[in-house]
């Protein structure tokens, strides 16, 4: 556990050590915020609630986070880096658990930043906070399964922008799986909403935290730690 949290402080303080992530969050801050106060603003509708907010964030970090994620260790191998760290006291396994939880604690710091809306409804009408309360873990769980797969793709490439593409491209098709098949296939869309994470991630936003949708969020993010983690002890022993 040592190892863990030494890398995860270390990958979570590299985020903020240049300016793209300040830029990152920036422009993450103002979509959303253009969404929740001029498209679907509070004002306008008088509805307390933030469901515009929780629809459109999710689709967001389909693209936002494989951004975050794509350096984690495709950076080290461009620069010479990775084989310096395969050299010191930890496992391969340390190594993606720390980068992921960085990475997590990143995600963290973005939607502390968006508690503002949910705050500012609170001053202004009766919002359902139970479906705020479960619609942020529900970000939480999908976004770090986002951040998952991007490390994952990340272990596979020394480029960034492959592991950038990969990791969106996945993370696109689990997120839309049951409306792109849905589209094709009306007898595959049952199935496939088994998999999608916006079918799962739907019920966080109503309040409701039910155990299969835990169980789901933290298998594909265990899933995808397993195959790096795999993907990284192969090329210890090429």
């Amino acid at each position: 556990m040592g190892n863990i949290w030494v890398m995860g402080k270390k990958e979570f303080a590299s985020y903020f050590a240049s300016p793209i992530a300040y830029v990152a969050i920036a422009v993450f801050l103002v979509v959303v915020g253009l969404k929740f106060f001029v498209v679907d603003t509070f004002f306008k509708t008088g509805e307390a609630s933030l469901r515009s907010f929780f629809e459109l964030v999710p689709a967001f970090f389909v693209f936002y986070l494989p951004a975050i994620a794509m350096r984690l260790v495709s950076e080290e191998k461009r620069l010479g880096t990775f084989e310096l760290l395969a050299t010191l006291p930890v496992s391969d396994a340390e190594i993606v658990l720390g980068k992921f939880a960085g990475a997590v604690g990143f995600l963290k710091v973005t939607l502390l930043l968006t508690l503002v809306y949910p705050l500012l409804l609170g001053l202004l009408g009766e919002p359902d906070w139970g479906a705020i309360i479960g619609g942020y873990v529900g970000l939480l769980l999908v976004g770090s399964a986002f951040l998952a797969i991007g490390l994952m793709a990340s272990t596979w490439t020394r480029s960034q922008i492959v592991a950038y593409i990969v990791g969106a491209v996945l993370s696109s098709l689990f997120f839309f799986i049951d409306r792109i098949l849905g589209a094709f296939w009306e007898g595959a869309k049952k199935v496939a909403e088994y998999f999608s994470f916006s079918s799962h991630f739907s019920n966080f936003t109503r309040g409701v935290i039910d155990t299969r949708d835990l169980v789901f969020f933290l298998s594909m993010i265990a899933l995808c730690l397993v195959v790096a983690t795999f993907s990284l002890n192969r090329r210890r022993w090429n």
